[in-house]
């Protein structure tokens, strides 16, 4: 049986003297590849992105956005270096969770469970788009991009998408001027 909207929001509050609340301003890189990630953060408003440095590349290869759970799961589970950056982009609003404070939380099944709820839709979404770099031309991959996710595409500079796209900017320029 699951809970309803209402049982959730107790839940949180329950919880709410644990979350402390951050600000953060556009660009700002919350987490850096190589660090151990040591918070958990949810979106309240804003937009961020998780990327990886290749050849001296930067590579965004996922978005979030409100309500979104946003961390780097193996690094802050087991306290070793995470293999991506978590960066804003644009102005945020965040709470977050320590480690210590997490383990609190993971124990009232029905916060976490809600928790992990909204991860594994964000891992659900990362697989798909990995899976449209074997399938998909890049054509492919904007047009369904914009199909699935128009708030990338509002929100997210051209540079971000390109680069979540596998592709250059000026390849990207030439798709949208196709459209």
């Amino acid at each position: 049986m699951s809970a309803n909207p209402d049982q959730i929001r107790a839940a949180w509050r329950k919880y709410h003297h644990l979350w402390k609340h951050e600000e953060a301003g556009a660009r700002q890189i919350l987490l850096k590849e190589g660090d151990i990630g040591r918070k958990l953060y949810v979106i309240d408003k804003g937009c961020m992105r998780a990327w990886f440095n290749h050849d001296g590349k930067d590579i965004s290869f996922q978005f979030f956005f409100e309500g979104d759970v946003v961390y780097s799961p193996e690094s802050f589970r087991k306290n070793v270096s995470s293999p991506f950056a978590i960066e804003t982009i644009e102005p945020v609003s965040l709470r977050w969770l320590n480690q210590d404070d997490m383990a609190l939380v993971r124990g009232d099944a029905l916060i976490f469970s809600e928790m992990v709820e909204r991860a594994a839709h964000k891992q659900t979404e990362f697989m798909y788009h990995f899976f449209s770099f074997l399938k998909n031309t890049p054509q492919e991959r904007y047009e369904m991009l914009i199909r699935q996710h128009p708030e990338i595409i509002k929100r997210v500079p051209l540079q971000h998408i390109a680069s979540y796209l596998g592709i250059t900017p000026v390849s990207l320029s030439r798709i949208r001027n196709r459209q």
